[in-house]
């Protein structure tokens, strides 16, 4: 994983300041010049203009939350994953990200392939870091992070869009309790044996667990420090919590969790 400082030393094609968006909370009637987006997970999106930017919008309700977490997450992660908010069209809640123009995407990988044995025990040779992507997956929940739900932008660089944690969104906001901690380390464990069983071979292992090493030597005030004062946006997270302090308390929890079961399987 890569820092957040990380700037690639190449042009941006989102606003300066998208790496430190806060996520907020809009209403659907402060977006304008509205046109049908591309096919996402749940049907067609929208595209919306909001000031001089476009996002996309799409109905959530449940998951807006966890696609903030999940572009909070990200970036801080050093991924190159969109702000994202929420936004509220009646009785509902809409989940929204900012617009990456110009995307292109790789032929071969499927929107919902979730098979990353697909290519090889090895993987694809010019798919750089795969299996580093494969194991960023498996530990932040987004399944789907092997598929087709990135493209490469003019200057190579990948985005990741429709990004989720799924269920481990709650690993990275829930409290540092025995109970969450014990379903933590269940989880990552269980990953990472479940890969090792199925014929990864060694070189392939050791660079599936990079992200998991780094994430037991962060230091989550340094990761999440930039969003400390963000609140629980209407209601939005778990326990109604604010998001910034939440994430930073999960943070340390994490490390300890996966650093514990590196030890424990021998391949810290």
């Amino acid at each position: 994983m890569q820092t957040r400082r990380d700037t690639r030393g190449r042009g941006s094609v989102l606003p300066p300041d998208w790496l430190t968006r806060w996520p907020e909370r809009r209403r659907f009637e402060d977006f304008s010049d509205f046109e049908r987006g591309g096919l996402g997970r749940d049907g067609p999106v929208t595209v919306g203009r909001l000031g001089a930017e476009r996002w996309v919008l799409k109905p959530s309700d449940e998951a807006v939350a966890n696609e903030i977490i999940a572009s909070v997450v990200g970036r801080s992660l050093g991924l190159l994953v969109p702000p994202a908010m929420a936004v509220d069209k009646g009785d509902e809640i809409w989940a929204a990200s900012l617009r990456v123009p110009a995307l292109r995407h790789d032929p071969r990988v499927g929107f919902n392939d979730r098979n990353p044995f697909r290519f090889g025990p090895e993987g694809p040779e010019d798919i750089p870091n795969y299996w580093q992507q494969v194991g960023l997956g498996k530990l932040l929940g987004d399944i789907d992070r092997k598929g087709g739900n990135w493209g490469l932008d003019q200057y190579g660089r990948r985005w990741d869009f429709d990004f989720s944690l799924s269920d481990h969104a709650n690993f990275f906001l829930a409290p540092d309790t025995p109970e969450w901690n014990h379903y933590r380390k269940d989880r990552f464990k269980g990953d990472i044996e479940s890969m090792r069983i199925r014929g990864l071979s060694s070189s392939a292992l050791q660079r599936f667990l990079e992200p998991y090493r780094t994430l037991a030597e962060s230091d989550p005030e340094k990761l999440y420090g930039w969003v400390s004062g963000v609140g629980d946006l209407g209601g939005l997270f778990m326990g109604k919590k604010p998001l910034g302090p939440s994430l930073i308390e999960a943070g340390h929890a994490n490390r300890k969790a996966v650093g514990e079961v590196l030890r424990e399987l021998g391949v810290h």
